[in-house]
C-alpha cells in the first residue's frame, strides 16, 4: 500500500523516471494510475515545482484534463508519488495505430475540448509541453471525450537528467531550444492534429527521399497536403493554409488563441453552402464504471514510455454545441407531388370498394 492510502495493483509500465501501477483507494471505489518515481528525484527542485503545477492543474475548472488525486513520498518506500485520474480511452496513437486516422470532422470535435483546456492552463500560466500522441486520450465512442495528461513532464525529465525536456517530433522549433510558451504548445497540438487526421507523423513525410534539397521541394515539404500524400494519406487542401499559420517558424505569426486557432479549423473545413445544425454530444451514461483491476487496462501507452494515465472518467459536463454541415435537399417537382396524390387516391378508393363489395 502505497502512503496508507493506495493498494497497488498490477505494473501497467516502466520510463526512465517512474514505474506506474494500477492502484485501488482503500476507503473509497476509486481506480487510479500512480507514478511511483526514483528516491534521487525527491531532492530534485524539480519535484517540488512538479507538485505545485500537478495541484494547481488540478483545481482549475473546465474539461480535457485528466487530475491528480494525491501526490507526496510515501514514507515507508521514501519515493514520490503522483496518484491520477486512470483513463480508459485508447491514446491517441493507438487509437490511429488500430483504427486509422481520424475523419477530420471528428476531430474537430477533440479539439473543441482541447481548446478549453489549454486556454485555460495557459491562462493560469503553465504550458503543457510535452504534447504527442501518447498523452492525448480520446474516447472511441465519443471524439468529444478527451484528456491530456502529462502536463509538465518534459521539465521535470530534464530537471532529473532523465532526457530532453522536449519531445522530438511534435515540439515547436522554439520549445526544442527550451523556451516553452503557449504558442509552442499551439505548434504542437497543430502536429497532433496533422498525425491524427493523416495517420503519420508531420516530420516522417519526405525522409529520405531527397525532398527538401532544393528550393521547390523545400516549398513543397511545408504544404500539408503534400506532406499528406508522401505519408499514403489524404488531406483535404483547403486545410494547407491553417496548417501553414498553425506551424509557422515564427511564434508571431501563428494563432493568439487556441480557440481561435480551433474556430479557423471549423471554418477550413467547413467552408462552402452548407446549412448549419447544432449537434449535442451525450455526456457518458450515468452507470459507467472502470474495469476490474484484473482486467488489461484500454489505451495505456507503451510501456516503455511515462505517459500511462489512466483512470476512470468522471461524465463531463453538457458540451457545447458544434456546427456540422447538411446538405441541402431539393424539393420535389409539381408533376412529381400531382403524381404521388394521384396514386395515393386511387389506392383509397380501390381500397373502399373492396370493402364495400
Amino acid at each position: 500500500m502505497i502512503a496508507s492510502r493506495w493498494i497497488v495493483g498490477g505494473l501497467l509500465g516502466k520510463s526512465a523516471l517512474a514505474s506506474v501501477y494500477e492502484v485501488e483507494e482503500a476507503h473509497q471505489s476509486r481506480f487510479a494510475a500512480l507514478k511511483l518515481f526514483d528516491v534521487a528525484l525527491r531532492e530534485e527542485p524539480a519535484w517540488s515545482e512538479h507538485v505545485k503545477l500537478t495541484t494547481a492543474l488540478t483545481e482549475l475548472p473546465g474539461d480535457g484534463i485528466a487530475r491528480a488525486y494525491d501526490s507526496g513520498i510515501d514514507p515507508a518506500l521514501g519515493r514520490p508519488y503522483i496518484a491520477s485520474e486512470r483513463l480508459v480511452f485508447p491514446t491517441l496513437a493507438r487509437y490511429v495505430s488500430e483504427r486509422g486516422p481520424f475523419k477530420p470532422s471528428a476531430f474537430a470535435e477533440t479539439l473543441n475540448t482541447l481548446a478549453g483546456a489549454l486556454d485555460t492552463v495557459h491562462a493560469a500560466g503553465i504550458v503543457h509541453g510535452n504534447l504527442k500522441p501518447q498523452n492525448l486520450f480520446v474516447s472511441v465512442d465519443n471524439a468529444r471525450w478527451a484528456r491530456l495528461t502529462d502536463f509538465c513532464v518534459g521539465r521535470l525529465r530534464a530537471g532529473a537528467r532523465a532526457g530532453p525536456s522536449a519531445i522530438l517530433g511534435f515540439s515547436a522549433p522554439e520549445a526544442a531550444a527550451g523556451f516553452e510558451t503557449p504558442s509552442s504548445d499551439r505548434y504542437s497540438l497543430a502536429l497532433l492534429t496533422f498525425f491524427a487526421i493523416v495517420g503519420g507523423p508531420w516530420h516522417s513525410a519526405f525522409r529520405g527521399s531527397g525532398e527538401g534539397k532544393s528550393p521547390e521541394s523545400a516549398r513543397r515539404s511545408r504544404i500539408a497536403s503534400e506532406r499528406a500524400a508522401a505519408l499514403g494519406g489524404k488531406l483535404d487542401p483547403g486545410l494547407d493554409a491553417w496548417f501553414s499559420r498553425a506551424l509557422a517558424a515564427d511564434p508571431a505569426a501563428r494563432f493568439s488563441s487556441t480557440r481561435e486557432m480551433v474556430r479557423a479549423f471549423g471554418e477550413a473545413l467547413w467552408s462552402g453552402p452548407t446549412v448549419e445544425v447544432t449537434v449535442r454530444s451525450a455526456p457518458p451514461p450515468a452507470d459507467f464504471r472502470p474495469p476490474p483491476m484484473s482486467m488489461p487496462l484500454q489505451g495505456l501507452a507503451h510501456a516503455s514510455t511515462l505517459e500511462m494515465d489512466a483512470s476512470e472518467l468522471a461524465p463531463a459536463p453538457g458540451p457545447a454545441p458544434v456546427t456540422a454541415p447538411l446538405p441541402l435537399t431539393p424539393a420535389l417537382p409539381p408533376i412529381a407531388r400531382v403524381a404521388i396524390a394521384a396514386i395515393v387516391v386511387f389506392g383509397l378508393g380501390l381500397g373502399l370498394w373492396f370493402w364495400l363489395g
